[in-house]
């Protein structure tokens, strides 16, 4: 079950001595106060800036951690005048009490002996190494009650989770909504390569979703990765009632992330270090690129890690752009993780001069912040960079990759995924390309499955992968109006792309001029014994006409 809020509360000396003290000394204080009224209130699904005369008792029904069969009653009473919440009559040892049983030795409460005073009471926290109660929320509106001891997160508990064994006083983890289970299938092999490798190329054809994929990357590990962790609780597991929705990150967190495009005007200048005109005189002073100032940053931030985008990468000079820093995708030439520079090479920037002091650091170099940094000399090139770059496959009015680029990152192919499309469109992959599936039974959904399996068969028999369509042209596909834009305006002006230097090719893809071809069928030749294709749209064409017509020419 997903969690949206954890309440938790620091048990304090004082409160483990009023909550366990024995029946001889109960007079006195037997509550537990909370403060953070207001993290109390949000956790509730109230106002948290709702003025005292406002505040309302809170009751729920928490279930136990660890047997979660048992559930009671818990309630935070409101008290105005002293400006608290307060957990009334928590002493165990009166028959009276309204702690809740998840809090009590029948369900792991520690029971090392009862204390004799707040002194003692300390000593018994000191042995526990910290007591902590906490309600979790589902998604769904259901408490489950638990508590924790230790001073320190366990290994395999979310990092979200550490207010439970650190926190002081009492608060709300608000949960995040993310998931790696919500990222495409796409996004997950591209965390996955940054396990083993700094730099990862996608390649594939338009529409597999390769820049939603990046974005999802870059999104993931700007919310720091655990900022927008989601929680899982099993209810049934006391020793480790919580788990995260992601995996170890692969990218050390906190990370830094930029974006940029390659095209054919972008040079070394744009990407490293250039010199430019300041406004005083004809000064020219050295100004961080792309890749030299996330670098820079990454070192002055101190810890973490750093991801630049590169979106269309062979759209660039690729090799003129990165100059002698192609060297530094090379990880064995940077810095250690651990600061070690024994292998690593320094960096030369020729367009930067040492500092006219005498220091060893070089001139200011300016940032795109528009702050300026001096880099101390020598200089290595810090560890953990990442690129994630993309590359369209179809696109051949540019050069490919340099060997010696391209062998230094990971490959992930993003060819069309058709069991992912039909998965989205509720559809079985398996009936929708049936070779006896009735036409009149055709959903739009399952037609155009079948028409993209279809022609993606065609197309790399006929041109090879790299031509393929992606699977999100069909992708918000809900009627046959739909598929027939999709075709129109979409899948038409590729194809006749693809093939436009070879006609007869198209011609067979498009079984024009079949003997059997069904009446109204609007593939077909200008002429009986021309080459020229006629093509009619398929908007405006009856339902049932676009079923027969994708029904033949996926199936002859």
């Amino acid at each position: 079950m997903k969690v949206e809020r954890i309440w938790w509360r620091e048990i304090s000396p004082e409160d483990y001595y009023s909550m366990e003290k024995s029946t001889r000394v109960l007079r006195g204080r037997t509550s537990v106060e909370i403060r953070q009224v207001a993290d109390l209130l949000e956790f509730a699904g109230l106002d948290r800036f709702a003025s005292p005369d406002g505040w309302q008792d809170v009751r729920i029904v928490p279930h136990v951690v660890g047997d979660p069969s048992v559930s009671a009653p818990l309630v935070f009473k409101a008290h105005r005048r002293h400006g608290v919440y307060e957990l009334t009559g928590q002493n165990r040892h009166d028959e009276r009490h309204e702690r809740h049983p998840a809090w009590l030795p029948l369900h792991g409460w520690p029971d090392l002996r009862i204390p004799t005073s707040v002194e003692d009471a300390k000593a018994v926290l000191a042995e526990l190494g910290g007591l902590h109660v906490y309600v979790a929320r589902t998604v769904t509106g259901q408490y489950f009650a638990g508590h924790t001891t230790g001073a320190s997160l366990p290994p395999g508990w979310p990092s979200s989770c550490q207010p439970l064994f650190t926190g002081s006083e009492s608060g709300v983890i608000s949960v995040g909504s993310g998931s790696v289970q919500s990222l495409t299938p796409l996004a997950r092999k591209i965390l996955d390569a940054f396990r083993d490798r700094k730099n990862v190329l996608i390649y594939g054809p338009p529409a597999t979703g390769k820049t939603h994929a990046v974005a999802q990357v870059r999104q993931i590990l700007d919310d720091k990765w655990t900022g927008g962790e989601a929680i899982e609780i099993d209810p049934h597991r006391v020793d480790q009632p919580f788990s995260s929705g992601f995996e170890a990150s692969p990218v050390v967190p906190p990370v830094i992330t930029d974006w940029v495009t390659f095209h054919q005007d972008y040079g070394y200048e744009d990407f490293i270090v250039g010199l430019r005109p300041t406004g005083e005189g004809i000064r020219l002073a050295p100004f961080a690129g792309r890749l030299l100032d996330l670098a820079i940053r990454l070192d002055r931030q101190g810890r973490g890690s750093a991801l630049l985008v590169i979106d269309e990468i062979n759209r660039g000079n690729v090799p003129k752009i990165l100059g002698d820093f192609m060297t530094y995708m090379d990880t064995s030439y940077r810095r250690g993780r651990d600061g070690n520079t024994r292998s690593a090479i320094p960096v030369n920037l020729p367009k930067v001069q040492r500092s006219p002091t005498g220091d060893p650091v070089t001139e200011p170099i300016w940032m795109l912040s528009g702050d300026s940094y001096m880099l101390p000399q020598p200089w290595t090139f810090p560890h953990d960079v990442h690129i994630l770059a993309t590359m369209n496959s179809v696109d051949r009015a540019v050069a490919p990759l340099d060997s010696a680029i391209g062998r230094r990152f990971e490959r992930i192919d993003a060819y069309a995924d058709l069991d992912f499309l039909a998965q989205h469109l509720g559809v079985s992959l398996e009936v929708a390309t049936a070779p006896d599936i009735d036409a009149e039974h055709w959903t739009p959904q399952a037609a155009a499955v079948a028409l993209l399996a279809y022609l993606n068969d065609e197309i790399t028999e006929r041109l090879g992968q790299d031509y393929e369509l992606g699977h999100l042209y069909f992708w918000k596909i809900a009627t046959w109006e739909d598929l027939q834009r999709v075709w129109d305006h979409d899948i038409w002006p590729q194809i006749r792309d693809r093939f436009g230097a070879r006609p007869d090719q198209l011609a067979d893809l498009l079984r024009v001029n079949s003997r059997n071809a069904p009446a109204n069928y609007p593939f077909r030749t200008r002429t009986v014994t021309g080459r020229a294709l006629a093509v009619d749209s398929l908007m405006g064409q009856s339902h049932e006409d676009t079923a027969i017509t994708l029904d033949f020419l996926v199936r002859g």
